[in-house]
């Protein structure tokens, strides 16, 4: 669902370099602390991601957390029965049955409008 205000927040959150050359990363540094993350832009791409370092810890806490925690070896048979029970009742997918030649001469040739692809290209890095 788009949601205005995220999506404000999301823009608000890109900086161009030159506020860095400018001298204004005290500044910049506030905003991070006060409004979260912020992305530094260079050429209309992203460049580097600034953080606060109670974020940078918890980032470093989660990329460190086990996701499968060691299990006893009942619940490991257990597990694997469950999914040999569910492999058992679904089918494979089916191999496709017309290559890519019939598919492409059934739907023709497409006008790409060059232009609007660069544009869509260049409003998604702003």
């Amino acid at each position: 669902m788009y949601d205005a205000l995220t999506a404000t927040k999301m823009l608000n959150a890109f900086v161009p370099i030159s506020r860095f050359n400018k001298g204004e990363a005290g500044k910049i540094i506030e905003e991070v602390k006060r409004d979260g993350i912020k992305v530094i832009v260079k050429n209309n791409a992203p460049e580097c991601v600034i953080i606060t370092v109670e974020d940078y810890d918890r980032l470093v806490l989660e990329s460190k957390r086990v996701v499968n925690p060691p299990q006893t070896l009942e619940e490991e048979k257990a597990r694997k029965e469950f999914i040999a029970k569910i492999r058992k009742n679904v089918a494979p997918p089916l191999p496709p049955t017309r290559d890519r030649k019939e598919v492409m001469d059934e739907i023709g040739t497409i006008d790409v409008d060059k232009d609007a692809v660069w544009e869509l290209r260049r409003a998604s890095m702003i």
